[in-house]
């Protein structure tokens, strides 16, 4: 039997794929913004897209019809749709790819993962959250590149995969796409390329323009069909607590499932300009820093103020400079300070000879000193992976304890014990965008950029001191809820 397919495309605007004068996919109101905007790139001049926010949004069906859409109307195009592991691709897409078209349409090879159309298109399936996981994919070339979950993949690894976009056609314009919940290993490079357009890294990104990069915020309250066919599902959201409400059903950027110091609030922890001390009375205080020291190196300086409070107010940051070009950075950031003779808690690898050290009697550590900085080697007590653990964990839970504020009818009753400055970049977009190691709740995930946290917590903890204890001045109520809160994290983490 023939099958008529027909796109329905009209004045430049997606309203769906019909088979048979039957229709196989209506986009919902949101999902048209994101097909309409990749289908009028060559107009908008987008060529980045992202389909992010909330739960239930329908954002990985659009991904995969708007895959189907483009191999239905250009002839022998060549796409890629990726998710970070196969049993989230097999759930996700695998197991509907069958239900979506006709066999007449197009054939799912189950060995290869390949759909291919009768217009001999094809739309390969991938999965990799490693480097080597990728190398299969880099030596193809597609027309089209889809990630689902954009943040569960490193995103280096995501952008790389971009860089093997290449038209086939004359006529169709290569584009990458994702759809992604806020959250996970890629949240801060996410967020920043699409959601913010903000701080993003000019050496990796040499080449980026904001101005095609387009990114449509989703939430539960787009998905009309799933809120027909189940309306509890607002209710059971609406019903969580406010700061989960604000990853699952607002789709926040700022709050996402997973985050470490979920308690970290710009409006809270951060001090702005205006409200900023001069150096010369900064000096009046106790000050130290800490010293993270690789390819990536930062130092974070801090003090301690008369009421016990831990104050950052400053912040060097290095990426790829050679040794003497970070001696001379950091000596000169200081000297402009005034903040030479702040006491450095350095990183532990500073007194570690490498390859451009004749003799083990010098080491990096040795250059900086020399200069008159003034470096101390942190004690991490980390002769064993125990101990070392047991290092992190104690920072973690001292930088909880001083992050900590509660707030009781708009009103602050626990205030906290960190605050921020707000020039110091690095360490306000890396503290609320750590994630909880995915085996340990009380650690965080390895492979972040955790460089200015690392920098940061080598320089608290010689300040640190536990708050005296506090009276409880919650109500009935609130400790009611806060402890059913607790109870579902620890049900969440056994399970």
């Amino acid at each position: 039997m023939k099958i008529i397919i027909l796109l329905i495309i009209m004045l430049n605007s997606f309203d769906g794929i019909k088979l048979n004068g039957e229709f196989r996919y209506t986009p919902q109101a949101k999902q048209k913004l994101f097909h309409d905007a990749i289908l009028n790139r060559s107009e908008n001049g987008y060529r980045d897209f992202l389909y992010g926010g909330a739960a239930k949004g329908g954002k990985s069906e659009s991904l995969r019809w708007e895959a189907h859409r483009n191999c239905l109307q250009y002839p022998r195009l060549r796409g890629l749709l990726i998710r970070s592991a196969f049993p989230e691709l097999q759930r996700t897409h695998l197991s509907r790819i069958k239900y979506d078209l006709p066999m007449s349409v197009g054939r799912y090879n189950e060995q290869k993962h390949f759909y291919t159309y009768d217009n001999e298109s094809v739309l390969e399936f991938g999965y990799g959250e490693r480097e080597s996981d990728f190398a299969q994919y880099l030596s193809a070339e597609y027309d089209f590149i889809l990630i689902d979950e954009l943040t569960t993949i490193p995103f280096d690894f995501s952008y790389k995969l971009r860089s093997r976009l290449a038209a086939s056609r004359s006529d169709f314009i290569p584009f990458w796409a994702g759809a992604t919940n806020p959250g996970s290993i890629a949240h801060v490079d996410v967020r920043n390329y699409f959601v913010r357009k903000t701080n993003v890294d000019s050496e990796r990104f040499s080449q980026y323009n904001p101005d095609r990069v387009f990114f449509l915020p989703a939430t539960v309250y787009d998905n009309e069909i799933l809120l027909k066919r189940d309306p509890e599902v607002l209710n059971r959201l609406k019903q969580m607590s406010l700061s989960d409400q604000q990853k699952y059903l607002h789709g926040n950027w700022d709050i996402f499932e997973g985050q470490f110091f979920d308690e970290f609030f710009e409006s809270v922890h951060v001090i702005k300009p205006k409200d900023y001390l001069a150096y010369e009375q900064i000096k009046q205080f106790k000050n130290v820093a800490g010293f993270d020291y690789g390819n990536q190196s930062v130092v974070e300086y801090m003090f301690m103020d008369y009421n016990g409070n831990v104050v950052v107010y400053d912040e060097w940051t290095d990426k790829n400079g050679v040794r003497s070009e970070k001696v001379k950075g950091l000596k000169d950031f200081a000297v402009k300070r005034g903040l030479l003779k702040i006491d450095i808690e350095a990183d532990t690898n500073l007194w570690l000879p490498d390859q451009f050290d004749v003799d083990n009697s010098h080491y990096p550590a040795s250059d900086f000193i020399a200069v008159d900085l003034r470096l101390n080697k942190v004690s991490k007590n980390q002769t064993s992976p125990e101990k070392h653990r047991g290092y992190r964990v104690a920072c973690n839970d001292a930088v909880k304890d001083y992050l900590h504020w509660q707030e009781e009818d708009a009103t602050l009753i626990i205030k906290p014990k960190l605050k921020i400055y707000e020039r110091c970049t690095q360490l306000r977009e890396t503290l609320p965008a750590l994630i909880t190691a995915k085996n340990d709740p009380e650690d965080i995930e390895d492979g972040q950029n955790d460089h200015s946290y690392d920098a940061f917590k080598m320089g608290f903890m010689t300040l640190y001191k536990p708050r005296e204890p506090i009276k409880d001045t919650r109500s009935e109520w609130r400790k009611r809820l806060d402890k059913k809160k607790e109870l579902k994290k620890k049900s969440i983490y056994a399970a």
